[in-house]
């Protein structure tokens, strides 16, 4: 099942790479629609290393998210290339993750509330130190519509196989068994802390660049992003949907989720009906399919 999971998304990963190619001058120039998949994946996967596999139920995404988008901004101005800004951002939102380690003593509903709060906090500081609260990309690099295609594609890639080898590693067997038990894991002797460490770093460097695409796809973004809750809560959900701790599942709970909320709003624009038919689907899955759609497709699969 693993194997064919990982299969099944490289050869998907390459045909998303080809289809360009197969599209006329015209279908080129609406190539950014899907843009916006490529950045929700790569959001997803970074809420699954903290949330799927380490257990820490981190609500303040969208904080490192649109810290992502300032740096990105920022370092765009100053005349840096585009992927140096996706790796500058991501930098930033490793050290913030890093702001983050204290409040690793809390048990599970304090440290959920204490990373609520990171977004009120972070957002201020911002404002202060950059003078504005508006941030826009220099008209001189905004990306062509191919351009923003391949660079979401690289970066949703990168994420979804760079969290697969991470948890394929030393660090992931101890992310897995701190997710199981972590007093256990600790009476083991896996070093706690390192191992949170590492998961929050690495899942904040990944929304934090995640953060500074999607400055690109927007164009300009305001710090009342940082207060944005549905960059926090959204990629909760598309890995509840997929599958929480699993590989496939940030992957495939993205997909359907932006799939189902791009239909949605389309249908009802300006109103709250979307927020209502999406909150009847994260109730009626925590309910009737509690382990995601991939777990739940394997059971079926292993009953035939």
């Amino acid at each position: 099942m693993r194997n064919a999971s990982q299969i099944t998304l490289l050869i998907s990963l390459f045909f998303a790479a080809v289809y360009p190619f197969t599209l006329s001058a015209e279908g080129l120039r609406v190539l950014s629609v899907y843009a916006v998949y490529f950045m929700w994946i790569s959001l997803a996967e970074s809420w699954n290393l903290v949330g799927g596999y380490a257990g820490l139920l981190n609500l303040g995404i969208s904080a490192f998210f649109a810290l992502g988008g300032v740096v990105g901004a920022l370092a765009l101005f100053d005349g840096f290339p585009f992927i140096i800004s996706l790796l500058l951002a991501g930098f930033a939102g490793a050290i913030l993750g890093v702001a983050l380690i204290p409040t690793f003593r809390l048990k599970s509903f304090y440290f959920a509330i204490a990373t609520l709060v990171v977004p009120l906090v972070v957002k201020p500081m911002v404002e202060f130190l950059g003078n504005r609260a508006d941030f826009t990309v220099p008209q001189t690099v905004i990306l062509t519509p191919i351009g923003l295609y391949y660079s979401g594609l690289a970066l949703a890639g990168i994420t979804i196989f760079g969290a697969y080898f991470l948890m394929r590693s030393r660090v992931g067997f101890a992310l897995r068994a701190l997710g199981d038990d972590e007093l256990a894991s600790s009476s083991l002797g896996i070093n706690v802390l390192f191992y949170k460490s590492i998961a929050v770093l690495a899942s904040g460097f990944i929304a934090s660049a995640a953060g500074a695409y999607y400055l690109q796809i927007i164009g300009t973004i305001n710090t009342t992003l940082f207060q944005n809750l549905s960059f926090s809560l959204f990629p909760i959900f598309m890995v509840i949907i997929g599958g929480i701790g699993t590989f496939e599942g940030p992957v495939l709970g993205a997909v359907v989720f932006s799939l189902i909320n791009y239909y949605v709003t389309s249908q009802f624009p300006g109103s709250t009906v979307d927020t209502f038919i999406l909150s009847l689907m994260i109730i009626g899955v925590a309910v009737l399919l509690p382990r995601g759609l991939v777990s739940s497709v394997a059971k079926v699969k292993g009953r035939l």
